[in-house]
């Protein structure tokens, strides 16, 4: 649901584009039918006799169900994940948020008198009390502000995303976030879609929660909307997200039947029925100016609290109450922490990094910072601090944080690398073995089993290659190859490419590739290279449906031409990893990816030799005639080529016996060479060098 913030009244006539999506509770229950049929015939009839039941309701007198006590207190969590940024709202913020919640939902809400005279009679009272939970699933005490650091807090919505979420049926679960990836401001599930319990959770944006802090009175409403989903409540328009399309129904008898709408203007509310106001100010409206729930809806929340359907009835239970901690209050909470590593858990032997904590459940009144391995903690007892790994190894890294209550720790282990090149000169990969070759790593960080394998298929020019088996996979997976470590501050111009095959399922897939450096021995990482993956697809192997294998479509790159590669051209230990995401957004389950011939050479590699012979290609850049000129201090065997980057030969000389003395020879001379950019390799007795030559 994604609120305006109001400018001058609430009342305001504003046009709003109609196709935004607010909220995706009816994106993501459809995703999710549409993989388990049987369940929607389930849900559909509950949804059919929910219908029933509030007809007879209304013909009742639509007043709202009521238990013995009148009251329904349920028991919430909020789950803040983030990266030590905005997101990570402040317990005041989450307090107000269910402040808000506790005024709407018990019709305390001071501008229920800008409510229209239609429906004045018809505010509906649920009677619903949240509370922060004070014990949380083993009994222990908590404030119910539980803070994870967590990629996460960019949402995508895979189901092991919601590794947080507390038994549904005890509590109502928060997942508060910075982004989602459809763009929606939040969602949940209705009871009975027969997900998961895990799911069964709402997840928020950051910005959507509270009236403070970085939240605001215009979107603080937007849990509100989503609360309602989660005891029931459809759109006013119906099961649809596309509110102005066409006149649909709710299913609750005193909501008029309506096109929904994304903007206020109460003048203009008798669009399905010219004779019939429609509910523009509904909380389960996309207008802006929502102030209100039915007396229908609000005993259609009460009958689903009143159901065993997802378990809704168990959680203001008195056994719940008590287990809880809303009867029996948690008291006297000992302080829980997260420790953050900036910029990762990796470094070079003789670097520093920056940790934060981050606590929660209680405030601190102590911390104390330690750690192994000779490792040299600064302000040690103070909330952040900063590290330097003297040796290589293991190093653990222990925080310590107390108030009178207790202490709690956390503890992380940093691997700290010795910083040893592993190439200082021309080194050629292309996995011809059975076996990950040396100093190379494969991390997947989301599937333990389909990750970077060799395939013994297909190759570039051998018989074996790396791949990943994108059909295997679900949307949103990781998966990473990571090289050795090279040297390019003493090899200046040294050159590092590799061939790449793929396909895309179709033209739908988000398949996401990209190529990453790092000076730092994999502490930070930068993109160098982000390919579009039609882009990529249109150079390789095209889009099939059916599982792709390369054979003479292989694509080739040279990643230190990119304009990106520059920060790392005077670094002497620099990695590169491959890291492809499977189907972003998407389904998954899509096509392979292939890479091969991953070679670091040394066109101008400054060593003793080259320096001795005064080996040099000049002018350089040309568009003419140039000069290879090179000193022999004693007769040697020498021969020499030109060749294009993706390893053409245009000018070759044979080998032959050059006696002492100095050497200009004049190339080119009938300006064969095509502009772009070659290497010049000279060859002395066995002994390989090159220097890049550009011609404009």
């Amino acid at each position: 649901m994604r609120y305006l913030i109001l400018g001058i009244s609430l009342f305001l006539s504003f046009n709003y584009n109609a196709q935004v999506h607010f909220c995706n509770t009816t994106e993501k229950q459809n995703s999710w039918f549409e993989k388990h049929p049987e369940l929607k015939v389930y849900f559909d009839q509950l949804q059919e006799q929910a219908r029933v039941n509030d007809s007879v309701q209304y013909q009742s007198g639509h007043q709202e169900r009521t238990s013995a006590a009148a009251i329904y207190t349920i028991p919430v969590v909020f789950h803040i994940l983030h990266k030590g940024g905005a997101e990570n709202i402040s317990d005041a913020q989450v307090i107000d948020a269910v402040d808000i919640l506790n005024r709407d939902f018990n019709k305390l809400n001071a501008d229920t008198s800008n409510v229209v005279l239609p429906f004045k009679t018809l505010i509906g009272d649920t009677k619903f009390v949240f509370q922060l939970a004070t014990k949380d699933p083993n009994g222990i005490c908590t404030n119910s502000i539980i803070r994870h650091y967590d990629v996460n807090t960019n949402w995508i919505g895979n189901f092991s995303d919601y590794q947080y979420t507390w038994n549904p049926t005890r509590y109502l679960n928060f997942y508060v976030v910075k982004s989602i990836s459809s763009g929606a401001a939040g969602y949940t599930y209705l009871p009975g879609s027969g997900i998961p319990s895990a799911l069964d959770a709402i997840v928020i944006l950051s910005s959507y929660v509270g009236s403070i802090g970085s939240g605001n009175a215009g979107s603080s409403r937007a849990l509100t909307h989503e609360v309602g989903h989660w005891f029931n409540l459809p759109h006013v328009w119906g099961g649809t997200n596309q509110p102005g399309v066409a006149c649909g129904d709710d299913g609750v008898s005193d909501t008029p039947i309506t096109k929904g709408f994304t903007s206020c203007s109460l003048n203009n509310t008798k669009i399905c029925n010219p004779a019939i106001d429609e509910n523009i100010q509904n909380y389960m409206d996309y207008a802006y100016c929502q102030v209100m729930f039915t007396k229908g809806q609000s005993s259609r929340m009460q009958n689903s609290i009143n159901s065993p359907i997802s378990g809704r009835n168990n959680l203001s239970s008195l056994n719940n109450l008590s287990i809880t901690g809303i009867t029996n209050p948690g008291i006297n909470c000992i302080p829980k922490l997260e420790i953050a590593v900036s910029p990762s858990y990796s470094v070079c032997q003789g670097h520093s990094l920056a940790f934060n904590s981050y606590t929660f459940n209680s405030s601190p009144t102590s911390y104390s910072w330690t750690a192994n391995n000779a490792a040299v903690v600064s302000n040690s007892t103070l909330s952040a601090t900063h590290i330097l790994f003297n040796n290589a190894g293991s190093t653990t890294i222990s925080c310590v944080v107390s108030n009178i209550n207790g202490n709690s720790i956390k503890s992380i282990v940093i691997y700290v690398l010795n910083g040893i090149t592993n190439y200082n000169s021309t080194n050629s990969q292309s996995f011809e073995s059975l076996n990950l070759p040396s100093f190379w790593s494969v991390i997947n960080p989301t599937t333990p089993n389909n990750k970077w394998d060799i395939f013994s298929g297909a190759g570039s020019q051998g018989s074996k290659c790396m791949y990943i088996q994108g059909e295997l996979l679900e949307a949103n997976s990781i998966e990473i190859l990571e090289t050795p470590s090279y040297d390019f501050k003493n090899n200046q111009g040294a050159i590092f490419t590799f061939k790449y095959a793929y396909a895309r399922k179709d033209a739908n897939n988000k398949d996401f590739f990209k190529v990453q450096g790092s000076k730092d021995c994999g502490g930070s990482w930068e993109d160098i290279w982000l390919p579009n993956n039609g882009n990529l697809a249109n150079s390789s192997g095209g889009t099939t449906a059916g599982i792709y294998v390369p054979f003479f479509d292989w694509g080739f790159y040279n990643l230190t031409l990119h304009p990106n590669f520059q920060s790392f051209v005077n670094e002497d230990h620099v990695n590169f990893r491959f890291y492809f995401q499977e189907d972003v957004g998407g389904v998954g389950m899509g096509n392979r990816f292939y890479l091969d011939e991953i070679n670091f050479t040394t066109p101008v590699g400054i060593n003793e030799l080259t320096k001795s012979i005064g080996f040099n290609v000049y002018p350089n850049p040309t568009s003419d005639i140039f000069n290879l000129q090179f000193t022999l201090s004693n007769s040697a065997k020498i021969k020499y080529q030109i060749q294009s980057i993706t390893g053409s030969t245009f000018i070759e000389e044979s080998e032959q016996l050059y006696l002492e003395g100095e050497y200009k020879i004049i190339l080119n001379k009938n300006k064969s060479l095509a502009k772009g950019i070659y290497f010049l390799n000279l060859e002395m007795n066995g002994i390989k060098m090159s220097r890049k030559l550009v011609v404009n």
